[in-house]
């Protein structure tokens, strides 16, 4: 038995190490290209060859809101200018001039111009994306969201606009807040 002991550490020392090379953000499709190192931060952002842009954000904070800016694609102080923030389930516009539109009905790729009307922000009882048609379907049975099939138009702090989709509110491994979004400049 004295010699058992040695041998399982000689074992267990030489053994591979099972920790992934590169950071994972548990989607099943990886955030960034192979040719890139994997993004980091809550506001990571990958542009895609066609135009579009998918982003992720880790909201999963309880006190704490991630501040997004669409044109850098990364996570910005409250301080600075930003287009929307996030914090669990809640996506808001601050009470920064910040706007959004809500348009249903259509695909992703259908829209193809900012809407004319219909631009909301945050108002002192709700949040932009919770008026009207929020942006999920809640579950009482199993407590699980869903995001709609619904394309925002977002005004951005800079004068831009963008369409977007919220493609996810779990990760792979069942995390909370860890928004999936899909983007393109109007």
């Amino acid at each position: 038995m004295k010699h058992v002991l040695p041998l399982l550490f000689v074992v267990a020392a030489c053994a591979d190490s099972i920790e992934p090379d590169h950071p994972s953000n548990g989607f099943d499709a990886a955030v960034g290209t192979d040719d890139a190192p994997a993004a980091t931060g809550r506001f990571q952002t990958t542009r895609g060859g066609d135009g579009t842009s998918t982003t992720l954000v880790d909201a999963t904070s309880q006190t704490e809101w991630t501040y997004g800016d669409f044109t850098l694609g990364t996570e910005v102080a409250e301080t600075a200018p930003w287009d929307l923030r996030f914090q669990r389930f809640h996506i808001s516009t601050g009470k920064t001039g910040n706007q959004v539109a809500i348009i249903t009905g259509t695909s992703f790729a259908a829209v193809t111009t900012a809407p004319t009307t219909g631009w909301i922000a945050d108002d002192d009882a709700m949040f932009a994306l919770d008026q009207g048609e929020s942006w999920y379907d809640y579950n009482g049975e199993t407590h699980v969201l869903t995001p709609k099939p619904i394309v925002y138009a977002v005004k951005l702090h800079g004068g831009g606009t963008i369409k977007m989709e919220i493609q996810k509110y779990y990760n792979s491994v069942g995390t909370a807040a860890m928004f999936l979004l899909h983007w393109a400049p109007l």
